[in-house]
């Protein structure tokens, strides 16, 4: 377990521009890069001022330090775990990077530079439909579809070996079900 997140990245920059912790969130969901180089210095985004003060000017460069910092940090850690752990050699797809932290800008790149393995952003749309809500499609929600989709299939399997009378094997005999219903069917009978 790695004990950081995009939580601690949000607390750095509060104390890193000495703003305050919303501030600090929307400059990281809006500005964020996880490589400082590849803002330019002249790049400055306005925060409000509080109670009077004026409003406080921070370079995009700036900003990105502070994340790179901690992104790097990170980094280390997780790979320090895959090595630690000898995954290194069976990762042959690289390491996917998931969660609202997969959202920054060079993430990826950083990822790579750091551990010399593929990186990519996680997705859940593969296993969405189309009809799917956009905003499900995010990579800060690709663990939990995909941890939803692993018990679906522990649900399936069980149900082909056990096979249910009743709502489960009418359900079944209806032909393909969505993912929603899936779900729900998943919960409902518990």
């Amino acid at each position: 377990v790695i004990p950081f997140g995009g939580d601690i990245i949000s607390e750095d920059i509060k104390e890193g521009c000495t703003i305050i912790k919303k501030h600090a969130e929307d400059l990281k969901v809006k500005f964020g890069s996880a490589l400082a180089s590849e803002n330019k210095d002249e790049e400055i985004v306005t925060i409000p001022g509080l109670r009077g003060r004026p409003p406080k000017e921070i370079t995009l460069r700036n900003l990105a330090s502070i994340i790179q910092a901690r992104m790097e940090e990170i980094i280390e850690h997780v790979y320090y775990e895959i090595t630690n752990s000898n995954l290194e050699k069976k990762l042959i797809a690289g390491i996917v990077l998931t969660g609202g932290g997969a959202q920054l800008k060079h993430v990826a790149q950083l990822t790579s530079f750091i551990t010399g393995m593929d990186t990519r952003i996680g997705y859940p749309n593969e296993h969405l439909s189309s009809n799917s809500p956009e905003e499900i499609g995010s990579p800060m929600y690709a663990t939990g579809v995909g941890l939803v989709m692993l018990g679906l299939d522990k649900l399936e399997r069980e149900n082909k070996k056990n096979p249910a009378n009743g709502k489960k094997q009418k359900r079944k005999q209806k032909g393909g079900l969505s993912f929603y219903d899936k779900i729900r069917i998943l919960f409902e009978d518990e």
